[in-house]
């Protein structure tokens, strides 16, 4: 029993400084990355991603007002650059 003793304990810095621990040691690295990642990048991440959206809602409600009320503005151009044709026209006749 104290021959096994003597061998594990001979063994253990070994196995501890070698590449099995290397594994195990990426591995709870990786795990401890994941932990982070999941309960607060990602978190925050969503957020900042609900924000964004939120924004670029409001943003296009502004720009489908904006565009609405340029078209009323063009229509309103078209109809005076309509009268102002009518009445060069209309000249060009009587001068005739």
């Amino acid at each position: 029993m104290e021959g096994a003793m003597v061998a594990l304990l001979t063994a253990l810095p070994g196995l501890i400084a070698g590449p099995a621990s290397a594994v195990v040691i990426c591995v709870l690295a990786m795990v401890g990355a994941g932990y982070i990642l999941v309960k607060h990048v990602l978190p925050r991440h969503s957020r900042d991603l609900e924000k964004i959206l939120e924004e670029s809602k409001e943003t296009r409600i502004i720009f489908q007002e904006a565009v609405t009320k340029f078209g009323s503005r063009l229509d309103r151009i078209e109809d005076d650059v309509s009268d102002i044709k009518d009445i060069l026209t209309h000249d060009k006749r009587r001068e005739s």
